[in-house]
């Protein structure tokens, strides 16, 4: 296990912690997609708008001229006539109904062609069964008033949507202030040790310097010089090894060891994990238990002996760091992606069932974070695979992370996509499979 985190992209040494200025990629997404949604909105309004302003013009005869003669024959359609070239009309003997696009042109007995207008431009008779024909007036005269209302009206809905904006964007941070959200509570961190683990406890110690600590991983050593790291008290931290692969005894008296300590738990990140970097047909059923036992039974069997604290106290919160590849899986990490599926699936219906208790539930996907976790992977031998990923060195530091995750947790959200790319595949794998399917393919192919 490592102390390292639960995320399949991510755990390196922490630089310094990023400025709060930083923002969330989920939320820059669904502001993009809002802004699409406003934008199609407004154009199908105003195609509406001048649709209906057209036909207004075409029932409106008080703006009509009356022309006599100008049908010669039985032919009973509507017809567009220009209205610059009334005086052609009155001698047409037809109009020629041709419907390309709702364009018509009329023919004169001269010879002459109007040539097909732009739409508001056009002059409408509907339905002509007499000698007589009525033509509207330039259609631009008529709907100057018209347009002059609805541009006041476009005017006033782009106002509106900018002041609800500005109010957003001052109210949002008092209902998702991290450091009010964490004040004076009890964390309990998992694979604290290094990674996004260690990154969370320095980022949240330093948004908010009164919350109480309890940091666990198998390598106390690390987890000793983390504390010595952070500007706290050490009575306000609790250094806890933790072996989730020790499970089958239970982790009933870890959790009484921090209720002596602090009398409360209040949050409960799960973030200890093991990765994997091997085929299918070359691990062997022992490192595919070992990922599974460590990844998902460890962590459910702590949340287990948490959860009964929370249903006491009808308040709690746990947090789970999966990966990406809970949702997508990949090559060469086909226990480990299952490992996470079945975190996804078993922390869903914990929510499902406690919410009645007051208890919240946060998944956490990262994407590539910039970790020790390829390094410390294991092969289809069981060996670690000691070798850094370049993706994942390319990936997002994890205080950047950790402030994207905290920021979350103090949002109560569901579901917090980090890290490079993270919401896109998450959202192709959900609406375009088989194209993200093709996008795995061709990257491993390069």
């Amino acid at each position: 296990m490592n102390g390292s985190p639960m995320s399949e992209f991510d755990l390196s040494e922490s630089s310094e912690l990023p400025p709060t200025s930083i923002t969330h990629s989920s939320i820059v997404l669904s502001i993009a997609i809002l802004s699409v949604v406003v934008i199609i909105f407004l154009i199908v309004l105003c195609k509406l708008v001048r649709c209906l302003c057209f036909q207004q013009n075409s029932n409106n005869h008080d703006q009509t001229e009356r022309i006599s003669s100008v049908i010669q024959s039985d032919i009973s359609t509507i017809h567009w006539y220009p209205q610059h070239h009334r005086s052609q009309i009155k001698h047409s003997l037809s109009c020629d109904h041709i419907n390309d696009g709702n364009r018509y042109t009329c023919t004169t007995k001269d010879g002459f062609l109007s040539p097909p207008l732009p739409s508001y431009n056009r002059c409408h008779s509907n339905e002509v069964n007499s000698l007589d024909a009525t033509i509207t007036r330039s259609s631009i005269q008529i709907n100057q008033q018209t347009m002059n209302e609805f541009l006041n009206i476009f005017f006033q809905i782009i106002l509106y949507l900018g002041i609800i904006a500005i109010i957003a964007y001052f109210i949002y941070p008092l209902h998702n202030n991290i450091e009010n959200y964490f004040k004076n509570n009890v964390v309990w961190i998992t694979g604290a040790s290094s990674g996004i683990g260690r990154a969370l406890a320095k980022e949240l110690i330093r948004l908010s310097p009164s919350t109480r600590l309890v940091l666990s991983a198998r390598r106390e050593d690390e987890l000793h010089s983390l504390v010595a790291e952070l500007p706290v008290n050490p009575d306000q931290c609790l250094v806890l090894p933790l072996d989730l692969e020790t499970h089958e005894y239970g982790f009933q008296s870890k959790v009484d060891i921090v209720l002596d300590r602090f009398n409360q738990i209040d949050v409960l990140i799960n973030n200890a994990g093991i990765s994997q970097r091997s085929l299918i047909k070359e691990t062997k059923y022992a490192v595919d238990t070992r990922l599974i036992s460590i990844n998902f039974l460890g962590t459910i069997t702590l949340t287990k002996a948490v959860l009964s604290h929370f249903i006491q106290r009808q308040k709690g919160h746990f947090v789970v760091v999966t990966s990406v590849a809970g949702y997508a899986a990949t090559s060469l990490r086909s226990s480990y992606a299952a490992s996470k599926h079945a975190l996804h699936a078993f922390f869903d219906a914990l929510r499902l069932e406690h919410t009645k208790d007051h208890i919240d539930v946060t998944i956490v996907c990262p994407g590539f974070v910039k970790t020790n976790i390829s390094i410390n992977a294991l092969e289809g031998s069981g060996q670690l695979h000691n070798k850094m990923d370049p993706k994942t060195e390319k990936g997002t530091d994890p205080t950047v992370c950790a402030y994207d995750i905290l920021h979350g947790i103090a949002a109560r959200k569901h579901e917090i996509y980090v890290g490079h790319l993270a919401s896109i595949v998450i959202y192709l794998r959900r609406l375009c499979p088989q194209l993200l399917y093709r996008i795995f393919l061709r990257t491993e192919a390069s």
